[in-house]
Protein backbone atom coordinates (compact mmCIF):
# COMPACT_ATOMS: atom_id res chain seq x y z
CA UNK A 1 0.00 0.00 0.00
CA UNK A 2 1.65 3.35 -1.10
CA UNK A 3 1.14 6.61 1.50
CA UNK A 4 1.98 9.93 1.33
CA UNK A 5 1.87 12.93 3.67
CA UNK A 6 1.42 16.68 3.27
CA UNK A 7 3.39 19.00 3.52
CA UNK A 8 4.48 19.52 6.80
CA UNK A 9 7.43 21.45 9.20
CA UNK A 10 10.14 19.49 10.11
CA UNK A 11 13.56 20.17 12.36
CA UNK A 12 16.08 17.70 11.79
CA UNK A 13 19.14 17.15 13.58
CA UNK A 14 22.52 15.18 13.79
CA UNK A 15 25.50 15.04 15.13
CA UNK A 16 29.10 15.94 14.04
CA UNK A 17 31.36 12.85 13.03
CA UNK A 18 34.93 12.52 13.32
CA UNK A 19 35.41 12.76 9.39
CA UNK A 20 33.78 16.10 9.09
CA UNK A 21 35.19 17.75 12.31
CA UNK A 22 36.88 21.13 11.83
CA UNK A 23 35.11 21.42 9.21
CA UNK A 24 33.08 25.36 8.28
CA UNK A 25 28.84 24.70 8.93
CA UNK A 26 28.64 25.55 5.26
CA UNK A 27 30.65 22.60 3.74
CA UNK A 28 29.47 19.85 6.52
CA UNK A 29 26.42 20.73 5.31
CA UNK A 30 26.76 20.33 1.42
CA UNK A 31 28.38 17.30 2.20
CA UNK A 32 26.51 15.85 5.01
CA UNK A 33 23.38 16.40 3.12
CA UNK A 34 23.75 15.70 -0.60
CA UNK A 35 20.28 15.48 -1.71
CA UNK A 36 20.31 19.40 -1.25
CA UNK A 37 22.55 21.53 -3.56
CA UNK A 38 24.83 24.03 -1.45
CA UNK A 39 22.58 26.86 -2.95
CA UNK A 40 20.08 25.37 -0.66
CA UNK A 41 22.07 25.42 2.64
CA UNK A 42 23.23 29.06 1.84
CA UNK A 43 19.77 30.23 1.41
CA UNK A 44 19.05 27.99 5.19
CA UNK A 45 22.13 29.61 6.78
CA UNK A 46 20.97 33.16 5.44
CA UNK A 47 17.35 32.98 7.04
CA UNK A 48 18.81 31.61 10.31
CA UNK A 49 17.15 28.10 9.85
CA UNK A 50 20.52 26.28 10.96
CA UNK A 51 21.02 26.05 14.43
CA UNK A 52 24.59 24.43 15.95
CA UNK A 53 24.18 23.36 19.70
CA UNK A 54 20.66 25.04 19.71
CA UNK A 55 22.62 28.59 18.71
CA UNK A 56 21.80 30.41 15.22
CA UNK A 57 25.22 29.93 12.96
CA UNK A 58 26.29 31.02 9.92
CA UNK A 59 28.31 29.26 7.22
CA UNK A 60 31.68 30.15 8.31
CA UNK A 61 31.33 28.57 11.97
CA UNK A 62 33.64 26.17 12.28
CA UNK A 63 32.05 22.51 13.95
CA UNK A 64 33.58 19.65 16.33
CA UNK A 65 32.93 16.39 16.77
CA UNK A 66 29.85 16.47 18.69
CA UNK A 67 28.14 19.37 18.34
CA UNK A 68 24.42 18.82 17.40
CA UNK A 69 23.21 20.88 13.80
CA UNK A 70 19.51 21.15 13.35
CA UNK A 71 17.50 22.88 10.92
CA UNK A 72 13.91 23.09 9.91
CA UNK A 73 12.05 22.85 6.55
CA UNK A 74 8.89 22.21 5.39
CA UNK A 75 8.73 19.16 3.51
CA UNK A 76 6.28 16.64 1.77
CA UNK A 77 7.78 13.08 1.25
CA UNK A 78 7.47 10.92 -1.89
CA UNK A 79 4.77 8.18 -2.09
CA UNK A 80 6.24 4.47 -0.46
CA UNK A 81 5.28 1.41 -0.43
CA UNK A 82 4.38 0.06 3.24
CA UNK A 83 3.55 -3.31 2.28
CA UNK A 84 6.08 -5.92 4.01
CA UNK A 85 5.44 -9.63 5.80
CA UNK A 86 6.74 -11.08 8.70
CA UNK A 87 9.12 -13.89 8.67
CA UNK A 88 10.40 -14.17 12.33
CA UNK A 89 9.09 -12.93 15.57
CA UNK A 90 10.09 -13.75 19.13
CA UNK A 91 10.87 -11.71 22.38
CA UNK A 92 14.38 -10.54 20.46
CA UNK A 93 14.08 -10.23 17.14
CA UNK A 94 12.24 -8.84 14.32
CA UNK A 95 12.73 -10.42 11.31
CA UNK A 96 10.39 -8.66 7.62
CA UNK A 97 10.88 -8.66 4.05
CA UNK A 98 10.13 -5.26 2.66
CA UNK A 99 9.03 -4.05 -0.46
CA UNK A 100 10.93 -2.64 -2.95
CA UNK A 101 10.00 0.79 -2.67
CA UNK A 102 10.47 1.48 1.21
CA UNK A 103 13.50 3.33 2.95
CA UNK A 104 14.45 1.42 6.27
CA UNK A 105 15.34 4.66 7.78
CA UNK A 106 15.08 8.09 7.50
CA UNK A 107 17.45 9.68 5.24
CA UNK A 108 17.05 12.22 1.48
CA UNK A 109 13.60 12.50 0.98
CA UNK A 110 12.62 10.23 3.54
CA UNK A 111 11.63 11.37 7.14
CA UNK A 112 8.75 9.69 8.88
CA UNK A 113 7.95 6.88 5.41
CA UNK A 114 10.27 4.75 6.42
CA UNK A 115 9.78 0.93 7.80
CA UNK A 116 11.65 1.60 11.00
CA UNK A 117 9.16 4.44 11.57
CA UNK A 118 6.37 2.59 10.35
CA UNK A 119 7.06 -0.65 12.57
CA UNK A 120 8.26 1.22 15.64
CA UNK A 121 4.38 2.07 16.13
CA UNK A 122 3.74 -0.78 16.38
CA UNK A 123 6.52 -2.91 18.11
CA UNK A 124 7.61 0.08 20.13
CA UNK A 125 10.59 2.90 20.19
CA UNK A 126 13.59 -0.30 21.20
CA UNK A 127 13.33 -1.19 18.08
CA UNK A 128 16.65 -1.20 16.29
CA UNK A 129 18.02 -1.96 13.24
CA UNK A 130 20.30 -5.18 12.67
CA UNK A 131 21.66 -3.70 9.10
CA UNK A 132 20.59 -1.46 5.98
CA UNK A 133 18.90 -2.12 2.71
CA UNK A 134 18.47 0.59 0.00
CA UNK A 135 15.10 1.70 -0.71
CA UNK A 136 14.69 -0.08 -3.83
CA UNK A 137 16.46 -3.14 -2.71
CA UNK A 138 13.38 -5.96 -1.95
CA UNK A 139 13.67 -8.75 0.73
CA UNK A 140 15.08 -9.37 4.49
CA UNK A 141 15.62 -6.75 7.43
CA UNK A 142 16.34 -8.06 10.65
CA UNK A 143 15.69 -5.83 13.71
CA UNK A 144 16.42 -6.19 17.26
CA UNK A 145 13.96 -5.26 19.71
CA UNK A 146 16.10 -4.91 23.05
CA UNK A 147 19.29 -3.13 23.68
CA UNK A 148 21.46 -7.07 24.30
CA UNK A 149 20.52 -8.06 20.85
CA UNK A 150 21.01 -5.08 19.11
CA UNK A 151 24.55 -5.70 20.50
CA UNK A 152 24.84 -9.21 20.09
CA UNK A 153 23.53 -8.15 15.99
CA UNK A 154 26.32 -5.69 15.54
CA UNK A 155 29.18 -7.78 16.63
CA UNK A 156 27.72 -10.69 14.39
CA UNK A 157 27.70 -8.25 11.22
CA UNK A 158 30.67 -6.58 11.96
CA UNK A 159 32.72 -10.10 12.94
CA UNK A 160 31.88 -10.93 9.26
CA UNK A 161 29.80 -14.44 10.41
CA UNK A 162 26.54 -13.25 8.43
CA UNK A 163 25.58 -15.07 5.57
CA UNK A 164 23.84 -13.09 3.06
CA UNK A 165 21.90 -14.07 -0.16
CA UNK A 166 20.84 -12.14 -2.88
CA UNK A 167 18.96 -12.44 -6.12
CA UNK A 168 19.57 -9.82 -8.66
CA UNK A 169 19.24 -8.84 -12.60
CA UNK A 170 22.34 -8.24 -14.57
CA UNK A 171 22.82 -6.84 -17.62
CA UNK A 172 24.80 -8.51 -20.01
CA UNK A 173 25.60 -12.71 -20.02
CA UNK A 174 27.62 -13.57 -16.37
CA UNK A 175 30.41 -15.82 -16.47
CA UNK A 176 29.03 -19.11 -14.54
CA UNK A 177 31.02 -17.70 -11.41
CA UNK A 178 33.09 -13.88 -10.94
CA UNK A 179 34.23 -13.23 -8.02
CA UNK A 180 35.29 -9.13 -7.27
CA UNK A 181 37.55 -8.16 -5.07
CA UNK A 182 37.83 -3.61 -5.54
CA UNK A 183 37.89 -1.40 -2.60
CA UNK A 184 34.99 0.54 -1.88
CA UNK A 185 35.19 3.82 -0.48
CA UNK A 186 33.51 7.70 -0.28
CA UNK A 187 34.03 9.92 -2.84
CA UNK A 188 36.68 12.80 -1.92
CA UNK A 189 35.10 16.16 -0.84
CA UNK A 190 35.93 17.73 -3.99
CA UNK A 191 34.54 15.32 -6.52
CA UNK A 192 31.48 17.11 -7.57
CA UNK A 193 29.90 13.81 -9.14
CA UNK A 194 27.68 11.34 -7.76
CA UNK A 195 27.59 8.41 -6.61
CA UNK A 196 28.82 8.90 -2.71
CA UNK A 197 30.15 5.66 -2.76
CA UNK A 198 32.61 3.98 -5.54
CA UNK A 199 35.32 1.44 -6.11
CA UNK A 200 38.44 3.51 -4.95
CA UNK A 201 41.95 2.73 -4.60
CA UNK A 202 43.60 1.51 -1.60
CA UNK A 203 44.12 3.19 1.37
CA UNK A 204 41.34 5.69 0.45
CA UNK A 205 38.70 2.39 0.01
CA UNK A 206 38.25 -0.85 1.96
CA UNK A 207 38.56 -4.01 1.14
CA UNK A 208 35.23 -5.45 -0.65
CA UNK A 209 34.53 -8.48 -1.71
CA UNK A 210 31.40 -10.09 -3.92
CA UNK A 211 30.82 -13.39 -5.30
CA UNK A 212 28.40 -13.55 -8.29
CA UNK A 213 26.91 -16.81 -9.58
CA UNK A 214 24.79 -16.65 -12.75
CA UNK A 215 21.66 -19.06 -12.41
CA UNK A 216 19.52 -17.90 -15.67
CA UNK A 217 20.58 -16.19 -19.14
CA UNK A 218 17.80 -14.83 -21.37
CA UNK A 219 17.63 -12.50 -24.52
CA UNK A 220 15.54 -9.54 -23.61
CA UNK A 221 14.62 -6.50 -24.81
CA UNK A 222 16.98 -4.42 -23.05
CA UNK A 223 19.46 -7.24 -24.21
CA UNK A 224 21.40 -10.27 -22.72
CA UNK A 225 20.61 -10.49 -18.66
CA UNK A 226 21.85 -12.73 -16.25
CA UNK A 227 19.55 -13.71 -12.60
CA UNK A 228 22.03 -13.68 -10.65
CA UNK A 229 22.71 -15.00 -7.02
CA UNK A 230 24.92 -11.99 -5.16
CA UNK A 231 26.86 -13.36 -1.91
CA UNK A 232 28.33 -10.32 -0.29
CA UNK A 233 31.50 -11.38 1.95
CA UNK A 234 32.21 -7.85 3.51
CA UNK A 235 29.45 -5.25 4.34
CA UNK A 236 30.25 -1.84 2.34
CA UNK A 237 27.54 0.56 1.18
CA UNK A 238 25.98 -0.13 -1.84
CA UNK A 239 28.64 -3.11 -2.52
CA UNK A 240 26.73 -5.49 -4.66
CA UNK A 241 25.35 -2.52 -7.45
CA UNK A 242 29.31 -1.04 -7.30
CA UNK A 243 30.90 -4.56 -7.54
CA UNK A 244 28.71 -5.21 -10.71
CA UNK A 245 28.64 -2.56 -12.54
CA UNK A 246 32.38 -2.19 -11.99
CA UNK A 247 32.32 -5.88 -13.68
CA UNK A 248 30.75 -4.54 -16.23
CA UNK A 249 27.46 -5.89 -15.71
CA UNK A 250 25.07 -3.83 -13.61
CA UNK A 251 21.93 -4.38 -12.40
CA UNK A 252 19.15 -3.58 -14.03
CA UNK A 253 17.41 -0.34 -13.17
CA UNK A 254 19.78 0.83 -11.43
CA UNK A 255 19.86 4.82 -11.39
CA UNK A 256 23.07 5.40 -10.03
CA UNK A 257 25.37 2.85 -11.13
CA UNK A 258 24.21 1.06 -14.63
CA UNK A 259 23.47 5.23 -16.48
CA UNK A 260 25.47 7.94 -17.99
CA UNK A 261 27.03 10.46 -15.61
CA UNK A 262 25.02 13.02 -16.99
CA UNK A 263 21.71 11.05 -16.35
CA UNK A 264 22.79 10.53 -12.90
CA UNK A 265 23.23 14.30 -12.44
CA UNK A 266 20.05 14.90 -13.72
CA UNK A 267 18.46 12.28 -11.42
CA UNK A 268 20.11 14.23 -7.93
CA UNK A 269 18.56 17.72 -9.76
CA UNK A 270 15.24 16.39 -11.53
CA UNK A 271 14.15 13.02 -9.81
CA UNK A 272 13.27 10.07 -11.82
CA UNK A 273 12.49 11.24 -15.17
CA UNK A 274 11.08 9.02 -18.05
CA UNK A 275 14.62 9.11 -19.74
CA UNK A 276 16.00 7.61 -16.63
CA UNK A 277 13.89 4.67 -16.07
CA UNK A 278 14.44 4.06 -19.87
CA UNK A 279 17.98 3.77 -19.67
CA UNK A 280 17.89 2.14 -16.52
CA UNK A 281 15.64 -0.19 -17.96
CA UNK A 282 13.13 -1.24 -14.87
CA UNK A 283 11.25 0.39 -12.37
CA UNK A 284 13.49 -0.27 -9.63
CA UNK A 285 16.93 -1.91 -9.19
CA UNK A 286 16.45 -5.12 -9.70
CA UNK A 287 17.85 -6.55 -6.41
CA UNK A 288 16.69 -8.60 -3.64
CA UNK A 289 18.18 -9.69 -0.44
CA UNK A 290 16.54 -13.21 -0.49
CA UNK A 291 18.58 -15.54 2.15
CA UNK A 292 20.37 -14.41 5.71
CA UNK A 293 21.57 -16.55 8.05
CA UNK A 294 22.72 -15.24 11.64
CA UNK A 295 23.90 -16.67 15.43
CA UNK A 296 20.56 -15.96 17.43
CA UNK A 297 20.93 -13.48 20.57
CA UNK A 298 19.24 -15.92 23.20
CA UNK A 299 20.92 -19.36 22.57
CA UNK A 300 23.39 -18.81 19.59
CA UNK A 301 21.21 -21.18 17.37
CA UNK A 302 21.28 -20.71 13.59
CA UNK A 303 18.54 -18.38 12.63
CA UNK A 304 17.59 -18.75 8.81
CA UNK A 305 15.64 -16.43 6.99
CA UNK A 306 14.66 -16.88 3.59
CA UNK A 307 12.26 -14.12 1.59
CA UNK A 308 10.50 -15.03 -1.72
CA UNK A 309 10.93 -13.25 -4.66
CA UNK A 310 8.08 -9.98 -4.66
CA UNK A 311 5.80 -9.86 -7.34
CA UNK A 312 7.47 -6.94 -9.38
CA UNK A 313 10.54 -8.57 -9.33
CA UNK A 314 8.61 -11.39 -11.18
CA UNK A 315 6.78 -9.60 -13.38
CA UNK A 316 9.98 -7.29 -14.02
CA UNK A 317 11.31 -9.86 -15.53
CA UNK A 318 8.76 -11.85 -17.06
CA UNK A 319 8.29 -8.40 -18.95
CA UNK A 320 11.72 -8.60 -20.18
CA UNK A 321 10.67 -11.62 -22.30
CA UNK A 322 12.60 -13.84 -19.88
CA UNK A 323 11.79 -17.24 -19.67
CA UNK A 324 10.07 -17.91 -15.40
CA UNK A 325 11.75 -19.44 -12.77
CA UNK A 326 11.49 -20.81 -9.57
CA UNK A 327 12.75 -20.07 -5.80
CA UNK A 328 14.08 -23.38 -5.52
CA UNK A 329 16.20 -23.09 -8.64
CA UNK A 330 18.86 -21.13 -6.52
CA UNK A 331 21.44 -23.41 -4.77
Amino acid sequence: MATSERSRRYTLSCLVDPYRDGWTLRAFLSHRFRYHPPAIWDERLEEGAVRVNGTRAGGERVVAVGDRVSYSLVHAEPEVDFRYTTLHEDDDCLAVCKSGNLPVHAGGRYIKNTLIAHLRESHGLELRLAHRLDRETSGIVLLAKTRAAAVHFEREFHSGRVVKKYQAVLRGLLPHEATVDAPIGRAPLDDPDPPRWRVMDLPVGKASRTVFRRLVTAETDQGPCTLALAIPESGRTNQIRIHAAHIGHPILGDKMHAVSIELVRAYFRDGETPELLAAAGAHRHLLHAAELSIAHPRDGRLLELQAPLPGDFELSWTALKAPSFEKDDVP
